[in-house]
Protein backbone atom coordinates (compact mmCIF):
# COMPACT_ATOMS: atom_id res chain seq x y z
CA UNK A 1 0.00 0.00 0.00
CA UNK A 2 2.71 2.69 0.96
CA UNK A 3 6.50 2.61 -0.53
CA UNK A 4 8.70 2.04 2.48
CA UNK A 5 10.41 5.47 2.53
CA UNK A 6 11.66 7.89 5.16
CA UNK A 7 8.01 10.40 5.50
CA UNK A 8 5.97 7.23 5.11
CA UNK A 9 7.79 5.01 7.77
CA UNK A 10 7.51 8.31 10.45
CA UNK A 11 3.71 8.49 9.30
CA UNK A 12 3.45 4.81 10.43
CA UNK A 13 5.37 5.40 13.71
CA UNK A 14 2.68 8.25 14.02
CA UNK A 15 -0.50 6.48 13.23
CA UNK A 16 0.56 3.48 15.30
CA UNK A 17 0.76 5.86 18.11
CA UNK A 18 -2.51 7.05 17.79
CA UNK A 19 -3.97 3.96 17.76
CA UNK A 20 -2.09 3.04 20.79
CA UNK A 21 -3.50 6.26 22.71
CA UNK A 22 -7.12 5.29 21.60
CA UNK A 23 -6.97 1.97 22.98
CA UNK A 24 -4.94 3.20 26.25
CA UNK A 25 -7.50 5.56 26.77
CA UNK A 26 -10.63 3.13 26.69
CA UNK A 27 -8.49 0.30 29.13
CA UNK A 28 -7.32 3.46 31.62
CA UNK A 29 -10.56 5.07 31.15
CA UNK A 30 -8.45 8.07 31.00
CA UNK A 31 -10.37 10.50 27.85
CA UNK A 32 -7.27 13.21 27.93
CA UNK A 33 -6.83 12.54 24.13
CA UNK A 34 -10.13 13.80 23.00
CA UNK A 35 -10.35 16.79 25.95
CA UNK A 36 -9.08 19.41 23.54
CA UNK A 37 -11.39 21.98 24.85
CA UNK A 38 -9.86 22.17 28.39
CA UNK A 39 -6.83 23.50 26.74
CA UNK A 40 -6.96 27.23 27.78
CA UNK A 41 -3.17 28.56 28.43
CA UNK A 42 -0.16 28.02 25.97
CA UNK A 43 1.70 26.39 28.46
CA UNK A 44 -1.73 23.41 28.42
CA UNK A 45 -1.17 23.13 24.83
CA UNK A 46 2.71 22.40 25.20
CA UNK A 47 2.04 20.01 27.73
CA UNK A 48 -0.69 18.37 25.97
CA UNK A 49 1.66 17.85 22.67
CA UNK A 50 4.72 16.81 24.88
CA UNK A 51 2.47 13.95 26.29
CA UNK A 52 1.05 12.74 23.01
CA UNK A 53 3.86 13.72 20.57
CA UNK A 54 7.07 12.58 22.63
CA UNK A 55 7.02 8.80 21.74
CA UNK A 56 6.08 8.79 18.22
CA UNK A 57 9.22 11.63 17.86
CA UNK A 58 11.62 9.13 19.90
CA UNK A 59 10.77 6.28 18.18
CA UNK A 60 10.91 7.82 14.77
CA UNK A 61 14.48 9.17 14.92
CA UNK A 62 15.34 5.91 16.71
CA UNK A 63 13.67 3.59 14.72
CA UNK A 64 13.09 5.05 11.21
CA UNK A 65 16.75 4.13 9.82
CA UNK A 66 16.86 0.64 10.88
CA UNK A 67 13.09 0.31 9.73
CA UNK A 68 14.27 1.93 5.88
CA UNK A 69 17.22 -0.31 5.82
CA UNK A 70 15.28 -3.50 7.06
CA UNK A 71 13.20 -3.23 3.41
CA UNK A 72 16.80 -3.09 1.43
CA UNK A 73 17.62 -6.26 2.82
CA UNK A 74 17.12 -8.90 -0.42
CA UNK A 75 16.58 -12.85 2.19
CA UNK A 76 13.72 -13.35 4.27
CA UNK A 77 15.51 -14.66 7.79
CA UNK A 78 17.54 -11.26 7.41
CA UNK A 79 14.53 -9.03 6.79
CA UNK A 80 12.64 -11.12 9.72
CA UNK A 81 15.77 -11.05 11.72
CA UNK A 82 15.82 -7.12 11.50
CA UNK A 83 12.46 -6.19 12.35
CA UNK A 84 12.25 -8.53 15.36
CA UNK A 85 15.39 -6.92 16.49
CA UNK A 86 13.75 -3.83 15.77
CA UNK A 87 10.21 -4.17 17.30
CA UNK A 88 12.02 -5.38 20.46
CA UNK A 89 14.04 -2.18 20.93
CA UNK A 90 10.87 -0.40 20.58
CA UNK A 91 9.28 -3.12 23.35
CA UNK A 92 12.17 -1.76 25.50
CA UNK A 93 11.90 1.82 25.03
CA UNK A 94 8.37 2.10 25.48
CA UNK A 95 8.06 0.21 29.05
CA UNK A 96 11.08 2.71 29.58
CA UNK A 97 10.22 5.58 28.83
CA UNK A 98 6.66 4.98 28.90
CA UNK A 99 5.06 1.85 31.06
CA UNK A 100 7.39 0.32 33.35
CA UNK A 101 4.70 -0.55 36.22
CA UNK A 102 2.25 -2.29 33.48
CA UNK A 103 4.46 -4.63 31.01
CA UNK A 104 1.57 -5.13 28.87
CA UNK A 105 1.16 -1.93 27.44
CA UNK A 106 4.09 -2.96 25.46
CA UNK A 107 3.12 -5.74 24.32
CA UNK A 108 -0.08 -4.04 23.06
CA UNK A 109 1.73 -1.56 21.39
CA UNK A 110 3.89 -3.93 19.63
CA UNK A 111 0.39 -6.27 18.54
CA UNK A 112 -0.46 -2.53 17.23
CA UNK A 113 2.68 -1.87 15.68
CA UNK A 114 2.74 -5.73 13.74
CA UNK A 115 -0.66 -5.35 12.65
CA UNK A 116 -0.10 -1.63 11.53
CA UNK A 117 3.21 -2.45 9.69
CA UNK A 118 1.53 -5.37 7.74
CA UNK A 119 -1.45 -2.80 7.03
CA UNK A 120 0.96 -0.32 5.42
CA UNK A 121 3.44 -2.53 3.80
CA UNK A 122 2.16 -5.56 2.70
CA UNK A 123 3.44 -5.11 -0.61
CA UNK A 124 6.81 -4.39 -0.01
CA UNK A 125 7.09 -7.44 2.78
CA UNK A 126 5.17 -9.68 -0.28
CA UNK A 127 8.37 -8.49 -2.27
CA UNK A 128 11.06 -9.70 0.40
CA UNK A 129 9.41 -12.95 0.04
CA UNK A 130 9.51 -13.25 -3.25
Amino acid sequence: MLKPNVRNIVGYFFFKYLLLYILMMFKNDNYALIRINELHTGSDVFYYLFIFLFLPVVMSIVLTVPLYFSFKVNNVTGFILLLMAIFIVEYLLYTYLASQLDMLNGLYNAIIGLIVFIMFYHKAIGRIYR
